[in-house]
C-alpha cells in the first residue's frame, strides 16, 4: 500500500480513523502503513458466498456457504486477533455482509477493543445496514466500483444493477458517518476511467480513493492477459501522484495498493525533488511487499495465509492452532523463509537499487516464472532508471 497523499502532501484522512496499536501508539496514526510495525493487518474471509460475480475474484467466489467458521470458531478467533494487539482486522469475502455471523463479530470487536474495517462490494449496504456498521464503529468501508460506466462495471462484476447499487451503498455509508473509500481495480478495460472516478469520489464526498492492480490469483488469473501495459501503469501512477499534491485541501485520500512498484516510481518521478528522501524514508519504513509480514490472510476454513492472493501457500489452521502460534510463537519454515525472502530473489528484483522498499509482488513473480524468488514482470521502472534494470 503506498499512500500518495501521506508521502508526498503529508495529507490523511482516512488513516485518522485507524488508531495506532500498542506497538505504533506514539506514532501519528496516518503512519501506521509507513511504520516498523511487526504485527499484521489481518485479512479474514468470512465467507466465500458473493452476490456478484466479478471477473477478477482471488477467491473465487460463489455461493456456497459450507465450511465456514461457526459462530463460536469466529468469536474466539477474534478474541485471539484481540490479544494479540493486531492494528486491524479486515472484514472481507466473498462478501462478508452475506455473513450471518457479520455483526456478531463486528460488535464483538468493538466491546474488546480491535479495530475493524470492511471490504465490500457496496451492494447490500442499506441505510440500516450502514446504521448498524456505524454502531459497531467499523473504522472504514472500503466499497469497489470499477468503472464510470455503469453497465461496463456490471458486465465486470457480473450482475446488472451492480453500479448504481454500489454507489447508492457509499452514499448510505458515508451518511451514517462511516469513513468511505472507493476503490478501483485497474485493467486494460478501465484504465482511462480513474480520472472520472477521482472526481467522482470529489463530487460524493468520499475521503478515500484506493486503486488497485490487478493479481493472476483465482479468478483473476483467468484475465492475466487484461492487466494494463506498463506505459498505461506509468500514467495512472503520474495522475495519482500529481492529484495527491493538487487536490491536498480537497480532504480526499490517494493510495494505490498490490504493486510495490509504484513507490519507487514514485521515487523515479521524484529525483532532483527535495521531497525525495523523506520519501524514500517512509517507503523504506513500509517494505514493499508485505507477504508474511505485515499482512496475513484467514480464509473461511480458517486456513492461514501470508498474503490473500497467496492461497496455495498454508501456513496453518486457526481451527487446529492459535492464530499466535501460527504467525509468532511456532512459525513454519515457510513463513520464516518468506520473511526473509528479499535476501534470495532473483532476476531484476534481486539487483534492483530499490530493493528494500519494494521486493515486487511475489505472488505475481509465482504466477508468471512459477518461483516465489522471481522476478516481477509487471515492473514498471524503465530500463536503466535504477541503474539495475
Amino acid at each position: 500500500m503506498i499512500i500518495f497523499s501521506k508521502a508526498l502532501a503529508d495529507q490523511g484522512t482516512v488513516w485518522e480513523a485507524l488508531r495506532a496499536s500498542e506497538t505504533c501508539q506514539n506514532l501519528p496514526p496516518d503512519l501506521i502503513r509507513f511504520s516498523a510495525q511487526s504485527k499484521p493487518v489481518v485479512m479474514w474471509n468470512l465467507t466465500r458466498r458473493c452476490n456478484l460475480a466479478c471477473q477478477h475474484c482471488y477467491m473465487d467466489a460463489e455461493k456456497d456457504a459450507s465450511e465456514e467458521l461457526s459462530l463460536e470458531e469466529g468469536i474466539h478467533l477474534v478474541d485471539d486477533l484481540a490479544a494479540l494487539n493486531i492494528p486491524i482486522l479486515i472484514f472481507t469475502g466473498g462478501e462478508p455482509l452475506l455473513s450471518r455471523n457479520f455483526f456478531a463479530y463486528a460488535f464483538h470487536a468493538r466491546e474488546i477493543g480491535l479495530r475493524t474495517v470492511i471490504s465490500t462490494n457496496g451492494t447490500l449496504i442499506t441505510p440500516e445496514v450502514a446504521r448498524l456498521m456505524a454502531e459497531a464503529k467499523i473504522r472504514y468501508v472500503g466499497v469497489s466500483m470499477d468503472s464510470i460506466t455503469p453497465q461496463r462495471h456490471d458486465s465486470f462484476r457480473g450482475v446488472a444493477g451492480a453500479w448504481d447499487k454500489a454507489l447508492q451503498g457509499m452514499r448510505n455509508a458515508r451518511d451514517a458517518g462511516l469513513k468511505t473509500g472507493l476503490r478501483i481495480t485497474l485493467t486494460r478495460d478501465n484504465w482511462q476511467d480513474v480520472p472520472a472516478l477521482l472526481n467522482l469520489a470529489l463530487d460524493e464526498g468520499i475521503p478515500r480513493f484506493c486503486l488497485y492492480h490487478l493479481v493472476p490469483t483465482g479468478r483473476g488469473a483467468g484475465i492475466a492477459e487484461r492487466d494494463v501495459t506498463p506505459e498505461q501503469r506509468r500514467s495512472v501512477i503520474r495522475l495519482l501522484a500529481e492529484a495527491a499534491v493538487e487536490l491536498k485541501d480537497e480532504n480526499i485520500e490517494i493510495l494505490t495498493t498490490d504493486s510495490p512498484m509504484d513507490g519507487a516510481y514514485l521515487l523515479e518521478l521524484l529525483k532532483g525533488d527535495p521531497r525525495q528522501e523523506q520519501v524514500r524514508k517512509l517507503l523504506t519504513n513500509a517494505g514493499g511487499c508485505s507477504t508474511g509480514v505485515k499482512v496475513a490472510n484467514i480464509n473461511h476454513k480458517g486456513d492461514v495465509h501470508p498474503c490473500h492472493f497467496m492461497p496455495h501457500v498454508v501456513v496453518g489452521n486457526v481451527r487446529e492452532r492459535s492464530f499466535r502460534d501460527i504467525w509468532i510463537d511456532n512459525p513454519s519454515a515457510e513463513l520464516l523463509g518468506l520473511r526473509e525472502i528479499k535476501s534470495s530473489l532473483k532476476g531484476a528484483c534481486g539487483k534492483c537499487d530499490y530493493l528494500d522498499l519494494c521486493g515486487g509482488c511475489r505472488q505475481k513473480a509465482f504466477y508468471y516464472h512459477g518461483d516465489l524468488l522471481g522476478e516481477d514482470p509487471t515492473c514498471i521502472l524503465e530500463q536503466g532508471a535504477s541503474g539495475t534494470k
